[in-house]
């Protein structure tokens, strides 16, 4: 009988994991089994907002459980995102981050509440949503050149409003400032769609955004969009030059993807990716982001993973070239 003890304890270790591995595909199989929170890090109506909502609608239909949207602005992003990372890792909170909490801040900001590659698992890219230039409707600013021009006059006398400092629209108006010389004062604001009303209301006269909250004013006659730095023009505003043709090659994407706090069950994350691929190629939802100027896209974990590194190391070179300093 102890010979037999013995045995059992030295088997039951193995056991034990044999049964832990069987079980994961029964976790994806049974989550989830409560509402899933989707956490933004910007107010609403930005493309982080706009790209939650619009998947959150589908997601919940695909799980048959609400997918509650939880917008936390701050800090570029960093309020919200350390609130992701500090999640129980279970599935029931996701993040849908930007370029700007992502890897930005990261190289911007020299103490975080959270690490990127460490406190996240990524599962999708979203969306990509170029920054576009604006300007108010009452303003003299019809073109780039009439704004590179203005700036070059008086130097950092030009004012405008981007979704944050140390923003993927705050670096690519730096590195058009290091293309053109011209200087311009940066006003952040924390958001797309706080930053686009401010060119809307005359607070400031030009802004630096992402096409999606954009759209709107634009159709409704209250700014112009001068430029897009995208490397080619947008289907729906097919008159707007890319940067490349003015003469500045600036291309830059407020990209949007879904992550969960790391150590989520690898079951848990394939499925969620699973989901999001199908949903970002059917045509209703490819259609719903190209009328507000995003495309949809997706990837798997490990692609988004390496883009995220990649991104990283872009917006580091640019943080280091332009000599931006946090407020």
């Amino acid at each position: 009988m102890d010979r037999i003890r013995v045995r059992f304890s030295l088997l039951s270790p193995c056991l034990a994991l044999a049964f832990l591995f069987a079980a994961l595909p029964a976790v994806a199989q049974t989550w989830p089994l409560r509402p899933v929170r989707m956490v933004v890090a910007f107010p609403p109506g930005g493309v982080a907002d706009i790209a939650a909502r619009i998947y959150s609608a589908r997601l919940s239909e695909a799980w048959s459980q609400p997918v509650l949207i939880d917008n936390r602005p701050g800090a570029n992003g960093a309020i919200g995102a350390a609130l992701a990372a500090r999640a129980q890792p279970d599935g029931y909170t996701l993040l849908m981050a930007t370029a700007s909490e992502l890897t930005v801040n990261p190289v911007f900001y020299p103490k975080l509440a959270y690490d990127t590659v460490r406190d996240f698992a990524p599962i999708s890219l979203a969306t990509h949503n170029p920054v576009v230039w604006i300007a108010g409707a009452a303003t003299p600013y019809r073109t780039m050149g009439d704004l590179i021009a203005a700036a070059r006059a008086k130097p950092a006398t030009l004012a405008f409003s981007s979704p944050g400092n140390g923003s993927t629209h705050h670096l690519a108006t730096e590195a058009l400032r290091i293309s053109s010389s011209a200087t311009l004062i940066h006003v952040p604001y924390k958001g797309g769609a706080p930053a686009t009303a401010a060119v809307v209301g005359g607070d400031v006269p030009i802004g630096a955004v992402a096409l999606a909250p954009a759209l709107p004013h634009l159709k409704a006659g209250k700014i112009r969009v001068l430029g897009i730095a995208s490397p080619r023009r947008s289907g729906l505003l097919p008159e707007v030059p890319t940067l490349a043709e003015t003469g500045h090659p600036v291309e830059m994407s407020n990209w949007v993807g879904l992550l969960a706090p790391a150590r989520v069950p690898p079951s848990v994350i394939a499925r969620i990716n699973a989901d999001m691929v199908q949903l970002a190629a059917s045509a209703d939802i490819r259609d719903l982001f190209a009328a507000q100027g995003s495309e949809a896209v997706s990837t798997t974990p490990q692609a988004f993973a390496a883009f995220v590194r990649a991104e990283l190391a872009k917006f580091a070179a640019i943080v280091r070239a332009a000599d931006i300093k946090p407020d």
